[in-house]
């Protein structure tokens, strides 16, 4: 399959999205479009990076005819708006201008730092995210994770302006499910979101994923694009909160638990949750539902088993929902396609809740 090409329209700005086995490649044609006279080039690094992916990219920016400076940067480290802003002192160190670029190469948090930074230097210097994982492929396009300032998390975020977005598929195909469930519920989420074609569809994709087929991870992952895209330049304030289906209960599980959990597991924790919930209150089928159970299981995201009380629970859910808003509303799908804030009975949630927790807790069947 030759390498894909999809806009990501946001409205006013565009986004070119390319994926597929051996983009690698391609990137000294690719990287000959992004501005118009290549002269100086940043590389911002994923600390560690592979060093075969950290010479290809930068022997392409090189015979695309920029001067190359490169830093690294661990993930770990650029969570505050503290932390991402140090990547201005290598903006300055390169001697950026507006017409020159900056290349992001790692996971979704350090494409996220580069795209808050690149955003506002000399308002705004053009900008290529390399992601290397399945998740910010699905993701670095349309949004970035949120930044913290002070005592408060996850709380700063601007919308992406990338130029392009180049999606080396040969990295994540055929790699174990541990290392693919981050990016697995993310598409999953972005199917139920996308339309009741693409949520019909999906059980193929995910076949197709799982057995490693390279069509199947670009048209997931494309669709993904759609997805959020639409979401986000959607006429309808409640409509433009679809992606964020699952993240608060994420969220409030994160606050309560052991933190050896990973994130994934727990957005799909808040994923099964909040469907379960939405059934009552948005009458979705409870068919999508037990199919989104079946989607987990399929892509080996099993459950988690945990102790937590309701009151707890219910306590950390309002807690970071009302860090967000003024009012407690969720992000629940009504159908395939739908997926809108609601508000939420007290005594409903409270109900839920505790059939949720019974049903994850290790002593259940004691």
């Amino acid at each position: 399959m030759t390498v894909r090409r999809q806009l990501v329209n946001f409205g006013r700005t565009t986004t070119d999205f390319r994926i597929g086995c051996g983009a690698f490649a391609e990137l000294p044609r690719l990287l000959t479009h992004v501005v118009g006279a290549p002269k100086r080039a940043l590389m911002v690094l994923e600390d560690p990076v592979d060093e075969a992916i950290r010479v290809e990219v930068e022997r392409a920016l090189i015979d695309t005819g920029f001067q190359v400076f490169t830093c690294t940067c661990a993930s770990a480290r650029l969570s505050r708006v503290e932390d991402a802003v140090l990547l201005f002192a290598e903006f300055e160190r390169s001697a950026l201008t507006a017409d020159d670029l900056v290349v992001a190469v790692g996971g979704y948090e350090l494409c996220s730092a580069v795209a808050f930074c690149s955003g506002m230097w000399c308002q705004g210097v053009s900008s290529v995210a390399i992601p290397l994982t399945l998740d910010a492929m699905a993701r670095v396009a349309t949004s970035m994770a949120p930044l913290g300032y002070g005592e408060a998390s996850e709380m700063i975020s601007v919308q992406p302006r990338w130029d392009m977005v180049v999606c080396e598929l040969d990295l994540v195909i055929g790699r174990d499910p541990e290392t693919l469930g981050p990016g697995y519920v993310e598409l999953l989420s972005c199917a139920l979101a996308e339309s009741k074609r693409a949520w019909e569809q999906f059980p193929g994709l995910a076949e197709g994923m799982v057995a490693g087929q390279e069509r199947a991870f670009a048209d997931a992952l494309c669709r993904a694009q759609t997805a959020r895209s639409m979401s986000i330049r959607s006429a309808n304030p409640s409509s433009r909160h679809a992606v964020e289906y699952g993240v608060a209960t994420a969220r409030a599980l994160r606050s309560c638990l052991d933190a050896s959990f990973p994130w994934y597991r727990l957005l799909a924790e808040g994923m099964r949750f909040e469907a379960r919930l939405a059934h009552d209150v948005c009458g979705l089928d409870v068919d999508v539902v037990f199919d989104q159970d079946d989607l987990f299981e399929d892509l080996g995201v099993e459950e988690l088993t945990f102790e937590l009380s309701a009151d707890r629970f219910v306590e950390a859910l309002k807690r970071e929902r009302y860090r967000r808003s003024n009012r407690f509303m969720l992000a629940l799908p009504r159908f395939a396609g739908s997926i809108r804030l609601a508000n939420i009975d007290d005594d409903l949630l409270m109900r839920h809740a505790e059939a949720y927790l019974a049903s994850r807790s290790q002593t259940e069947d004691d």
